[in-house]
């Protein structure tokens, strides 16, 4: 099941256009229990529709790289900061509002923005792999990351 999931995360650095950037069985998988809930749990109309509108907002925020969630909150709010890391690595920061599963399953993994790192820092690490390891196959002189040329024999 996670290739249906897998086209979502193309964006390594998410960006609020990529929160909706997903295959189509993902987005209706995701939005069952949103759908369910109404029948189990009946409420007005109106309540329903701002609670879409609220999902929207919160989906979009963790998505638009502003890391900014209450300091006293940071544990518990899985924010865009968490979800960037998620985007990035995969493995961490599942959860959609809060850490608490993650932190209970072992899949919590402190914001790396929070340690004086941010998703720029990853992906020049990247990037600066990519030209090593294309460098390192006798591709001839290339330049890095930096810019300076790299030599080849």
């Amino acid at each position: 099941m996670g290739h249906v999931h897998k086209p979502h995360h193309v964006w390594k650095v998410p960006t609020p256009f990529a929160s909706h950037a997903f295959h189509p069985v993902d987005g209706f998988l995701q939005s069952l229990p949103y759908h369910i809930y109404p029948f189990v749990f009946p409420l007005h109309k109106v309540v329903y529709l701002g609670l879409y509108i609220l999902v929207n907002i919160w989906t979009i925020s963790i998505h638009d790289g502003d890391f900014r969630v209450p300091r006293i909150l940071r544990p518990f709010i899985n924010g865009s900061a968490h979800h960037t890391d998620h985007h990035m690595f995969f493995d961490y920061n599942y959860g959609q509002y809060f850490t608490l599963w993650d932190r209970i399953g072992g899949s919590f993994k402190n914001p790396s923005s929070f340690e004086g790192k941010g998703p720029l820092s990853y992906v020049k690490k990247m990037e600066e792999q990519k030209w090593s390891s294309h460098v390192g196959n006798g591709c001839g002189s290339e330049r890095g990351a930096t810019g300076e040329a790299a030599k080849t024999e």
